[in-house]
């Protein structure tokens, strides 16, 4: 498989009794074959390989906060 740049790519490994209960979270990988070859090398059943997303905020912070004046004094 080629590497895709830019993309990295987590193992999500779901609960046995419950396929819809995510156990873990294992990340990141460089490509899908990597993160395959982990699960299938850790012995990890019910996994799915997929793309990672980092949340980040949408919006830009208020400019209009001021920064705190230090305290005087020791610490």
């Amino acid at each position: 498989m080629m590497h895709e740049p830019d993309v990295l790519y987590a193992v999500v490994q779901f609960d046995s009794t419950a396929r819809r209960t995510v156990r873990r979270v294992v990340a990141p990988f460089p490509d899908r074959s990597s993160a395959a070859l982990f699960a299938t090398d850790n012995g990890l059943r019910d996994f799915a390989v997929g793309p990672m997303a980092f949340a980040v905020p949408t919006r830009a912070a208020c400019t209009s906060q001021s920064i705190p004046v230090p305290r005087s004094g020791g610490y």
